[in-house]
């Protein structure tokens, strides 16, 4: 008796599926019964079927759809379809004939007629597939001679191997016992549940055939990528009796790169594993390709590819001759990565020439195409000594590569126990950092800002600071980068942001005129509802718009400049003043000035921190001191830090200042103080010109204008 056919039957009325359903099951089929298209389609992708009973009338997705996308998977020979249509509709069945239908029946069913159409292609089905199947073992033993036969005799749970197997993995007659579990055991640890997973589906019926890959161990012990592929044959009742199929080396096919036709990260990991179990000494090299993607867009279409096998051949054939012995093997391990993997390398300076030598090669122009192409490397290098595992070495190259990166372009770093203890501390801080806005240990920080002119606090900047539980009170360079990295800058700006307008909107009650600046990242920029999120803060905190000044870092204007100008126009037009902080020390043109909507110009501390005496840093503060005043801009300096400094930036036409030399930044409680009490003394000088070089102040500065006043007293009452 054959084992029972197994149908599936679609159909979105009830009283349709029972009835064909029930006189299917009593002719002995295995019926399975769907209530829509969709459903049908899940099915079929879960389970193997014999043939499909199709209804073409389907709310949804209506039984055409649902036999064209059966069709783009299975062929009506493997897979046959009977529409179930209405009487009298001729077109539907030459259309649903036409879309790969094997037959149909029509409603109300003849069911005599219906079963004789399905018993047909049943029998149609069941031939085709042992005509395959007879195919596919006379193919099987045509690959005997090349390809590693494998017979598998359930009944007597051996195996069986053909010669060419057994030489595939350096095994001799006596070497094999035939047992299924040792077959399994050369299989390496992380494949062997994968392919027992699909041995079963294929013994369960679930697979038309054995379809795998793994890695199997060779006598040497190394392992070797086989392609297996196979097919059960059943008895009577559906149990497999027997399994047969070959097995191929596709080594070379999963180790090497086709691009570049070097070694790939798949062989680099084997290797590494066998050095590491033979206790050898070895150093990897892991070289970065410096701006990748920027010589990616230069290049034509294409000419990245041809860019990559040129870098490869460069690489390769640079090596040159290794002392002592050593090998050395480039591979390429990523996208635009290479290694070099020094064999029995005696420590990190055999290494480090060879770093010098590759990245030397490498600074030769490549001509790809009719453009020359030029590129450096980062070069990241760790040593074994034979006493660790392979993936140790790896990962300390990558550590390595990592902090060459950070600096710039074209350097080298040989790998230190201190990196990987950097690299857990920065892991430590992006996890506390997580947790931090929830712990509520953020604090905000203000700096006054100081008109020069008369000595007033006209304004602030806020200032994050983190209390990080065990390390105190922890200055922004130390964490900015880090929230920028991961994202976390979103919300921690937010948070600012909605701190600084609500301690300001209490400072106006007291000292109306004063307004609060704050830093606003390029991240924060990006985010489409920031216009929303700087309304709301200004409402909920009650503080009028022209009290808040954003400011705004060059960078995010040379990133995306139209996206800057909405951005930035929708925020003037609201009445927020927008300041570009750090002028001068980025990419900045006059260009961006004159379009951009800012009203003030921040210029940068590492300019004025060689104030008075460097004659090149006060032509640069005059300069944007004439721009700021020729654009109807107000100018900040930061970093204040000397009276001299105070006098010549007042002297020259600075309006604000603001730094050390004034206040530190001060919580909220201390600048209530400093507002209530400032300016605790006057300077010792009145307003004088600046005498650097032949250098001179504006014109239209009062040399009448009033004293500043002692900012050593102002940084101790700050303190205090």
């Amino acid at each position: 008796m054959a084992l029972p056919a197994r149908l599936l039957l679609v159909d979105d009325e009830e009283s349709n599926r029972d009835l064909f359903g029930r006189r299917l099951l009593r002719l002995g089929y295995q019926v399975e019964m769907a209530e829509n298209g969709y459903q049908a389609l899940e099915m079929l992708h879960s389970r193997p079927y014999d043939l499909v009973l199709l209804d073409h009338m389907m709310p949804g997705i209506n039984g055409l759809e649902v036999l064209r996308l059966i069709r783009e998977k299975w062929s009506a020979s493997v897979l046959p379809v009977i529409m179930v249509t209405a009487i009298g509709e001729s077109a539907n069945v030459v259309c649903t004939l036409r879309l790969g239908a094997n037959d149909y029946v029509t409603k109300p069913v003849d069911f005599p007629i219906a079963m004789a159409r399905i018993e047909t292609q049943l029998q149609l089905a069941f031939a085709d597939r042992e005509v395959r199947r007879a195919h596919d073992f006379y193919q099987l033993a045509l690959r005997a001679s090349e390809e590693g036969l494998w017979d598998w005799d359930f009944v007597a749970g051996k195996l069986y191997y053909s010669g060419r197997w057994k030489c595939m993995l350096g095994l001799s007659d006596d070497e094999v016992s035939g047992s299924p579990e040792e077959w399994f055991g050369r299989i390496h640890p992380d494949d062997r549940a994968r392919v027992s997973a699909q041995v079963q589906a294929h013994v369960e019926g679930h697979t038309t055939s054995l379809a795998t890959e793994y890695r199997m161990r060779h006598k040497d012990g190394r392992y070797r990528w086989m392609e297996n592929r196979g097919s059960a044959s059943r008895d009577a009742t559906g149990q497999v009796i027997r399994m047969a199929g070959y097995q191929s080396d596709i080594t070379a096919r999963k180790t090497i790169d086709p691009v570049t036709a070097l070694p790939n990260r798949t062989w680099l990991d084997q290797e590494l594993g066998a050095i590491a179990a033979e206790g050898r000494r070895a150093a990897l090299l892991l070289l970065d390709l410096d701006f990748f993607d920027r010589i990616e867009e230069s290049l034509p279409s294409g000419g990245a590819i041809g860019f990559v096998a040129a870098v490869a051949a460069r690489l390769r054939d640079s090596l040159g001759a290794m002392p002592g012995g050593v090998t050395a093997v480039v591979v390429r391990s990523g996208e635009h990565q290479f290694g070099v993997l020094l064999r029995d390398a005696s420590g990190p300076g055999e290494a480090r020439q060879l770093a010098d030598r590759l990245q030397a090669a490498l600074r030769a122009p490549f001509l790809i195409g009719e453009e020359p192409v030029f590129v450096t490397a980062c070069v990241g290098i760790a040593v074994s000594y034979g006493d660790e595992p392979g993936d140790h070495l790896l990962r300390g190259a990558n550590e390595a590569l990592r902090h060459a990166r950070e600096p710039g372009a074209g350097r080298c770093e040989v790998f230190q126990n201190t990196m990987r203890q950097q690299d857990l501390a920065e892991l430590r801080l992006e996890n506390d950092l997580r947790h931090a806005l929830e712990r509520s240990e953020f604090v905000v920080y203000y700096q006054p800002k100081v008109d020069l002119a008369s000595g007033r606090i006209v304004g602030f900047e806020a200032l994050v600071r983190w209390n990080r539980p065990g390390y105190g009170l922890v200055q922004p360079n130390d964490f900015i980068l880090t929230a920028e990295r991961t994202g976390m800058i979103v919300p921690l700006g937010r948070y600012v942001l909605e701190r600084a307008c609500r301690d300001t909107a209490e400072l106006r009650r007291s000292f109306p005129g004063v307004g609060v600046s704050v830093n606003v990242s390029g991240r924060q920029l990006a985010e489409p509802d920031l216009v929303d999120h700087v309304r709301e803060c200004l409402d909920s905190a009650g503080l009028e718009p022209s009290a808040l000044r954003l400011e705004i870092t060059e960078t995010f204007l040379v990133e995306d400049p139209e996206k800057a100008f909405g951005m930035l126009s929708r925020l003037r037009g609201m009445g927020v003043g927008l300041k570009l902080d750090d002028f001068g020390s980025g990419y900045s043109s006059l260009n961006y000035l004159q379009r951009f909507p800012f009203d003030t110009l921040k210029v940068d501390r590492s300019f004025v921190s060689h104030l008075p005496e460097s004659h090149e840093s006060a032509e640069i503060v005059r300069a944007v001191t004439g721009l700021a005043r020729s654009l109807n801009m107000h100018m900040v300096a930061e970093g204040i830090e000397t009276q001299a400094q105070a006098e010549w930036l007042r002297d020259l036409g600075c309006h604000y200042g603001q730094g050390y030399w004034f206040s530190p930044p001060v919580e909220l409680a201390r600048l209530r103080e400093l507002l209530e009490r400032w300016p605790p003394t006057p300077m010792m000088h009145p307003p004088t010109r600046p005498e650097i070089g032949d250098s001179s102040p504006s014109d239209h500065l009062p040399n009448g204008c009033p004293d500043l006043f002692d900012g050593e007293a102002c940084c101790r009452a700050a303190k205090e």
